[in-house]
């Protein structure tokens, strides 16, 4: 479980093949506020969440899968 001092953030992210640029597109919004953005990269997708979110490392977190 989650401590009380926890931030928690939500996120939907949809990612789809975009069969006319031969790669993967992608669409992620941020449940709090509404704001969302199209994406092409992960790297977008990344920047988009760690600038709501905080920045992620790479250490595993407990309760991640």
């Amino acid at each position: 479980m989650h401590s009380p001092a926890a931030k928690q953030e939500s996120f939907i992210v949809r990612i789809w093949q975009d069969q006319r640029q031969a790669g993967w597109r992608g669409w992620v919004q941020h449940t709090r506020t509404g704001e969302s953005k199209v994406v092409g990269t992960v790297q977008e997708l990344m920047a988009f969440i760690e600038q709501r979110a905080g920045k992620l490392d790479d250490t595993p977190h407990q309760g991640l899968k």
